[in-house]
């Protein structure tokens, strides 16, 4: 009789931390699902300041010449370019 009463607290035990973790895994997919916007436009607004930070920093202003400009005479060919400048 002591065998089948702490078999049936077992198994009632069992059932009820079974229940808690499904319902605290629920909750937690729950609020992570209502979360994630949030978190995706923080991270696109950090990511926007780093660019900009990473621009400012490494950028080297271009100075240009006096008098008119040659215009371009560069190709791109599938994604590499290639110049074409006249050799002199």
């Amino acid at each position: 009789m002591k065998q089948i009463l702490i078999s049936v607290i077992t198994l009632i035990l069992g059932f009820f931390t079974l229940v808690f973790a499904a319902v605290l895994g629920l909750f937690v997919s729950v609020s992570a699902l209502i979360a994630k916007p949030f978190i995706m436009k923080k991270l696109r607004k950090v990511q926007a300041q780093q660019a900009e930070q990473f621009q400012q920093q490494f950028e080297q202003p271009h100075e240009r010449g006096f008098g008119p400009q040659p215009p371009h005479r560069g190709q791109v060919i599938d994604g590499d370019y290639q110049d074409v400048t006249e050799t002199r």
